[in-house]
């Protein structure tokens, strides 16, 4: 399963699964029904189109299931969970992944701990640290998932102890990653650097390694990313008493988020206003409300 370093907010500027096609030497052989929509699948997530690439993936599955592709079945239950967990929905995602799971140990389909992974990121944003802890550090014994998996792991690790701010912890798992990692575990150690920064009252460095963040994730079109680490420059401002400062990352996060639907849009949007008309500044303040309105606006069409 080529998605490993997709699962954490990271996930646009990661391979979904692997493309398919022909060598350049034999004519291609025209791609199945699943592959075709497996393509379609990916692009769409690829442009933050989430709703319609869950759309996509169950056909692909619907088609996997059809062909008997055990591969392609497992893959596709990974991926439609995937965009289930980017749109808020995790009990819906973590069904998946035990169906994927289950059809991977009956069909011998070799793991690489991608499933582990992602429930273990799934428990950690619905807000359940002790389960997705456990789940993520059997990652880091033995055989359990690649290499590629463990610096995840140690990442998402890495998270729950900033927010539970344990320095100690953090540190481990910042120092597991290692100062020689390829360029998308680099921006994770920056990112967990950052975070200890802050959680050792150093405000300013860490306001200005989060920035550096958004924009490694912005340039590799990891959008989920940013915007988590947008919200996060927010609160670490918010904790130094920068209120306009943190009222206008909120505000950053909220309004690219709201681009995607993502479900801390409204919560990212409202603070904002909030920190915005506490500070005086009514731009801010004014914008934030006018997405708000928007957001309003469509989920009365939608009903």
């Amino acid at each position: 399963m080529n998605v490993v370093r997709m699962v954490i907010g990271a996930a646009v500027c990661a391979t979904l699964l692997a493309a398919c096609g022909g060598s350049a030497e034999k004519p291609e052989t025209p791609p199945t029904e699943q592959q075709s929509l497996d393509r379609s699948a990916r692009l769409a997530f690829a442009q933050g189109r989430y709703d319609q690439a869950a759309s996509l993936y169950e056909a692909a599955l619907l088609a996997a299931l059809k062909e008997d592709a055990p591969q392609a079945i497992v893959d596709a239950r990974f991926n439609l969970a995937l965009c289930q967990t980017y749109q808020g929905q995790y009990a819906e995602a973590l069904d998946q992944l035990e169906q994927a799971e289950a059809e991977r140990l009956r069909r011998g389909v070799v793991g690489e701990g991608s499933i582990e992974l992602l429930r273990g990121t799934i428990h950690y944003r619905s807000g359940q640290l002790d389960k997705a802890r456990l789940v993520l550090q059997t990652l880091l014994v033995g055989d359990n998932g690649s290499a590629a998996t463990a610096t995840k792991a140690h990442f998402v690790l890495g998270l729950i102890a900033a927010d539970q701010g344990d320095i100690k912890d953090l540190s481990t798992h910042l120092n597991a990653i290692g100062a020689d990692a390829v360029q998308a575990s680099a921006t994770d150690r920056l990112e967990l650097t950052a975070l200890l920064s802050a959680l050792q009252g150093e405000a300013d460095q860490a306001l200005a390694q989060l920035e550096q963040v958004a924009r490694l994730r912005r340039d590799e079109r990891d959008y989920r990313g940013m915007v988590r680490v947008l919200a996060k420059a927010g609160d670490v401002a918010e904790h130094a008493q920068r209120i306009q400062s943190a009222g206008r990352y909120l505000l950053r996060a909220g309004r690219s988020a709201a681009q995607r639907r993502e479900p801390e849009t409204r919560g990212w949007l409202e603070r904002a206003e909030q920190l915005a008309s506490r500070a005086g500044d009514t731009e801010t303040a004014r914008e934030a409300r006018e997405l708000l309105n928007g957001l309003e606006d469509k989920a009365a069409t939608s009903r």
